[in-house]
């Protein structure tokens, strides 16, 4: 604890930081709304710590579509419409790239993780090696080993559904440890150790990403406290410790296998960084962080999307029903689903992309920070703010997404809404959604995660219900609005299940899932 009679040496620091700090607005043009705040605490009390996202909706309704709110001199801009996010952070995108300083992100990844490094040389570096390792070509090699894994998690939710957590993690994992690092996970226990570590790691990267959730993110003068005094630091130490060892240990590995000769089709990202080090310029610890960014981060968007998406077919059985028809008029009864089918399946991309926008997983996105002084339709955009798009808002805007709280797949699909595009063997997509970003900080891994949702909402529609459980006759309830608060945003666990739509449709898929074990080795 900080003695008592520190305190107003600290206000004195934070009061001379807070003027020598302070924005100067150009002439002629005029500083955004916003809540009035209190002199050098600015907003400090007002700003949400939980839920930050629908704070932000709810002071749009007030301030408008842009404004901007004031933490100890720290200035922060809150968008709430798609064209403004599109004009700044895309358009204008060389002033709106950098990161604001994460610094409990990073002191849990030792400035690894990619999402939140600044727009610095080891960010360039990284992209540019994400990028490529996650185009469109890259994503269809994995095709087959995506398949081969969701047809399992079909069977492991239908013999256990309280897990499905569980499963839709296992599903993401298995196919980033095998992307990533070339290695097949075929024993359970070794499925549920690594389960277990990229959900601890997600896990952490859910609390540090919420808005105000560590105050050294708000008060970064934070950082020079000395370890012993600072609880945060602390518990960040411990986090580093136990997600640097696990990814060292992947990459350590894939390196083995390399010196060994052991040959990797589809090469791994690690095969690949290894085999051309000096092209991607990457440390070991960078080439880490990076991989485990890219099969960390999708995994915990693509399963927690999966939860959300059967919360949705619990609350709209009709969507259900019509996913079921779609499939048994499309693909039939005698085959499985595949990604040939993905022309012709309409409503399951529409599902993908609804679910999506409904309950977007990052839902006030990650801040970028700008560059330099800057002007918006007469508004002054200070050098240092930090630009928060927020999703929840985006995808509610009633001009693109009428009726927006409501579940609907079909805005995708009817003309009569303004976000129905053609052709529908096209549209559709998820290419340039503002669920995964915005202009230069785009996530490099869409094209991946388009794939496994299609696939894994295909595959259950193919093969089952999902539906409330009912006991006793009874339905058990299921909240529509009851997630967790953090970075990403999931369902709180509820009560469901998973029915087979009938005994041969499980038989071929669990033939089908033996024969691809004998395809699918080390």
């Amino acid at each position: 604890m900080l003695p008592v009679s520190f305190l107003p040496f600290l206000a004195l620091v934070f009061a001379v930081y807070y003027w020598l700090t302070k924005p100067t607005r150009p002439k002629g043009v005029q500083e955004l709304p916003g809540p009035r705040g209190l002199p050098i605490l600015g907003n400090l009390f007002d700003f949400p710590r939980t839920f930050a996202w629908i704070k932000f909706k709810e002071w749009s309704h007030q301030y408008g579509p842009i404004f901007q709110v004031n933490l100890l001199g720290n200035t922060i801009i809150v968008v709430s419409e798609q064209h403004i996010a599109d004009e700044l952070l895309t358009t204008r995108g060389a002033n709106y790239s950098d990161r604001g300083a994460l610094h409990m992100l990073a002191l849990n990844t030792g400035g690894g993780d990619l999402v939140g490094a600044p727009q610095n040389d080891y960010w360039r570096r990284g992209r540019k090696f994400a990028t490529a390792m996650t185009v469109a070509s890259m994503a269809t090699q994995w095709e087959p080993f995506l398949t081969h894994e969701v047809k399992k998690m079909v069977m492991n939710l239908v013999k256990d559904t309280s897990k499905y957590e569980f499963w839709f993690e296992r599903v993401s994992t298995a196919v980033a440890i095998r992307q990533g690092f070339g290695k097949t996970l075929v024993k359970d226990e070794d499925v549920e150790h690594h389960t277990e570590m990229i959900m601890a790691h997600n896990r952490m990267i859910e609390k540090v990403g919420a808005p105000g959730a560590y105050m050294v993110d708000v008060i970064p003068q934070l950082m020079y406290l000395p370890e012993s005094i600072a609880p945060f630091k602390q518990e960040a130490k411990q986090t580093y410790a136990r997600d640097s060892a696990y990814f060292y240990g992947l990459v350590q590995e894939a390196i083995e296998k390399h010196k060994n000769g052991v040959v990797e089709q589809p090469k791994s990202f690690s095969r690949c960084w290894v085999e051309k080090e000096d092209r991607w310029g990457l440390s070991f610890h960078e080439a880490a962080y990076v991989m485990g960014t890219l099969f960390g981060g999708g995994s915990g968007t693509t399963s927690g999307s999966m939860r959300s998406f059967c919360l949705a077919m619990c609350h709209h059985p009709e969507w259900m029903e019509k996913l079921n028809d779609e499939l048994d008029a499309v693909v039939g009864p005698n085959r499985l689903p595949s990604f040939q089918d993905y022309p012709n399946l309409h409503l399951v991309r529409a599902l993908v992309k609804e679910t999506l926008r409904w309950r977007p997983v990052v839902p006030a996105n990650v801040p970028h920070r700008v560059a330099k002084d800057d002007v918006y339709q007469g508004y002054h955009i200070p050098k240092g703010a930090l630009i928060w798009a927020n999703q929840w808002a985006i995808h509610r805007d009633p001009n693109l997404y009428p009726d927006g709280d409501s579940f609907n797949p079909d805005r995708w699909l009817n003309p009569k809404f303004p976000t129905f595009k053609e052709p529908l063997a096209q549209h559709p997509n998820i290419k340039r959604f503002s669920a995964f970003g915005f202009g230069r900080r785009i996530c490099p891994g869409f094209e991946m995660a388009e794939r496994s949702m299609f696939f894994q909402i295909a595959m259950l529609g193919w093969a089952c219900r999902i539906c409330k459980k009912v006991v006793n006759g009874v339905e058990v309830p299921v909240a529509y609005y009851d997630y967790t608060t953090g970075g990403q945003s999931f369902p709180k666990p509820f009560v469901f299940e998973v029915k087979p739509r009938d005994v041969r449709r499980m038989e071929l898929l669990s033939e089908s899932w033996e024969q691809g074990l004998k395809e699918f080795k080390d």
